[in-house]
């Protein structure tokens, strides 16, 4: 059996040896195919998009913008010039009263709560009473410009133009003025001020005074005010200051506060008239801030663009003391030899901001209820700095 059985698988083995079809055997090994290099992709570079065009509306005070008034053609000359340099922005100018029913500080106010969108993109008004409302309305500012005094350069408001008070006197009468309160008082000579709350501030200050408590909150101090409202008081008692106009008039006026603004306008016309800083005083920027409304990218960019502008030194210089102004940058006072503006370059270094109406309100009351014999100065301080305690 088992050679029957062998045979027989040896047979099948031939047959399928021989068959054709039935041959064991490797398939063939099919030839490499080369790989095609991919199709190279068109880089297609898109086409720069043509500038998106920026409307601007621009609030400007009458008090800078109204036809004859000094700087007017400048300022409006420079805008121009900025949208020569920028053709994607157009700025349309809008002139405001600058304060008072109807203000711009008015107008805002009303706008913001009835209606928004009627604001301007950007806005000038006045330093105090945009004190008042700049961390409610006006946006953070991403460019600051460099080289500003530093009262001039805060984090929503920057300052365009400044304005400050100093002494004239007449030169037929002191050859040196005093330079404390305390000298008038023991001078003989008569002192003309305006009696305000912007006056008072200065003299507040040099004697110690802040605008703020050590938390930041809006604060007077007592003692310091009711020290500036006894020489006031003492002042006026034996003749040594005049509550009076700040313009001086005639040849027996020998010395009187001055604005650097009306200074500047009346200079040529003075004669035996020399400047000092006021007595017992310490300098406060008044004039001018432009704030940015607007919260649209686009707009808020080019808002900072033209207070960049109109904020380069020499453009600075030339519109801010055509308007009988002062600039605020530092290098617009740079190779001057003018005594004055020199002299006007040393106090903005140390001036302080304008504060809001809310402390200048108080002082100018406390003043006045001092100057109409209603209150002793120790009674007047203490009612002013009660309210923010």
């Amino acid at each position: 059996m088992a050679t029957k059985s062998f045979g027989k698988a040896l047979l099948l083995a031939l047959i399928l040896a021989f068959v054709p079809g039935c041959a064991l055997h490797k398939p063939p090994v099919s030839p490499t195919m080369p790989i095609p290099s991919p199709t190279p992709i068109l880089s297609i570079t898109p086409r720069p998009r043509p500038p998106q065009e920026v409307t601007l509306t621009f609030w400007l005070p009458d008090e800078l913008f109204l036809e004859g008034k000094p700087g007017k053609e400048q300022l409006e000359a420079e805008i121009r010039a900025f949208e020569l340099a920028h053709p994607q922005v157009k700025v349309k100018v809008y002139t405001k009263k600058a304060s008072g029913k109807g203000g711009i500080l008015h107008l805002l106010r009303s706008a913001y709560e009835v209606a928004p969108s009627i604001l301007p993109d950007l806005v000038v008004m006045d330093a105090v009473e945009a004190a008042g409302i700049e961390e409610s309305l006006f946006q953070p500012l991403d460019l600051i410009p460099e080289g500003l005094f530093p009262f001039a350069a805060r984090p929503r408001a920057i300052q365009l133009a400044a304005n400050l008070d100093h002494l004239v006197y007449n030169t037929g009468i002191i050859t040196s003025p005093p330079s404390s309160f305390w000298g008038i008082l023991d001078s003989g000579v008569n002192l003309l001020l305006f009696p305000s709350g912007e006056t008072i501030a200065i003299q507040y200050l040099a004697l110690g005074g802040s605008f703020a408590d050590e938390q930041g909150a809006p604060a007077l101090n007592e003692e310091a005010l009711a020290k500036v409202l006894k020489l006031w008081d003492e002042g006026l008692r034996v003749g040594a200051i005049s509550p009076l106009s700040l313009e001086v008039k005639g040849q027996g006026v020998a010395m009187a506060g001055a604005r650097a603004s009306d200074f500047l306008a009346s200079r040529a016309k003075l004669r035996q008239t020399a400047f000092a800083p006021l007595p017992s005083a310490a300098p406060i920027a008044w004039g001018w801030v432009v704030g940015v409304i607007t919260q649209e990218p686009s707009k808020k960019e080019a808002a900072e663009e033209l207070i960049k502008h109109l904020l380069s030194p020499e453009r600075n210089r030339d519109w801010a003391l055509a308007a009988n102004l002062l600039p605020v940058h530092r290098e617009a006072y740079s190779g001057v030899e003018d005594p004055y503006l020199i002299f006007l370059a040393g106090l903005l270094e140390s001036a302080k901001p304008a504060p809001p109406p809310s402390l200048l309100k108080p002082l100018d009351e406390a003043l006045r209820s001092v100057l109409e014999s209603k209150a002793t100065p120790e009674e007047a301080a203490h009612k002013a700095t009660e309210s923010f305690r």
